[in-house]
């Protein structure tokens, strides 16, 4: 399916059970690009406007673009200081040198890098710095149980998963790409606190998950004996590996 149109239907539940960014992300892309407060931020694939939202706390002044109106809505009702323009990331329509840095948060797995980057060259102008950042979850404890019932239960599970991060997510390009220099990676940890509505909203959001499960009642009736077995105190916490990519535009 188009990535365009994989999210198609999940704005509300993307924008209420995804999880954030740490504050140590942004801080680690404003020291790599030598950014300081009202430094031009443009976030490719900003979706509900999660990472948006993130760098504009930090006092940047950030543009979201996403090719999804429904996404962008959401974004907009929650405001938080970002703009936001429906566009791709290799057809932005924001002028010329109008970033000092470039983000995506949880998408550069989408993007057609050769396409992107002339678009990146023209926002950014020469050595422009790019980052990109992505919440892996991590598949043991509980989540080992919940890994496993993803790929019990979606057809499409395996697939997306590969080309989303647990095989190909464009980090390898970027690392091999003689257009991108002084290529540098990042770790942290993240952490989601997690009700059931939330543990059921958060599967939900997932595009293999809308599109690969057919047997929905089984599925959540499995997350629901799940969160059963390891919640506490009615919660449980999903954890991440929070990984951040940076370069710069040879």
């Amino acid at each position: 399916m188009d990535p365009r149109e994989r999210f198609r239907g999940l704005a509300g539940d993307y924008a209420r059970h995804r999880p954030d960014y740490p504050d140590a992300v942004v801080r680690a892309c404003m020291a790599y690009a030598g950014l300081s407060a009202g430094a031009r931020v443009v976030d490719l694939g900003c979706g509900t406007g999660i990472s948006a939202r993130r760098f504009a706390a930090h006092g940047l002044r950030v543009t979201g673009v996403d090719p999804s109106e429904d996404m962008l809505a959401q974004a907009r009702d929650a405001g938080g200081g970002p703009g936001y323009v429906l566009g791709e990331a290799a057809r932005t329509g924001l002028p010329e040198r109008s970033a000092d840095l470039i983000v995506a948060a949880q998408a550069l797995h989408w993007f057609d890098m050769e396409a992107c980057l002339p678009e990146w060259r023209r926002l950014l102008g020469p050595g422009g710095p790019c980052a990109a950042v992505w919440n892996y979850r991590r598949d043991d404890g509980w989540q080992a149980e919940y890994e496993a019932l993803l790929g019990r239960f979606s057809s499409e599970c395996p697939v997306v998963r590969k080309a989303t991060g647990r095989g190909d997510d464009n980090s390898p390009w970027v690392k091999a790409s003689p257009r991108c220099v002084d290529v540098a990676e990042q770790e942290f940890e993240n952490g989601q606190a997690l009700d059931l509505e939330g543990l059921l909203g958060r599967a939900a959001s997932s595009s293999y998950v809308l599109h690969g499960v057919a047997d929905r009642a089984g599925f959540e009736a499995e997350l629901r004996a799940l969160f059963a077995r390891h919640q506490r105190g009615g919660r449980l916490t999903m954890r991440y590996r929070t990984y951040l990519l940076l370069w710069r535009l040879g």
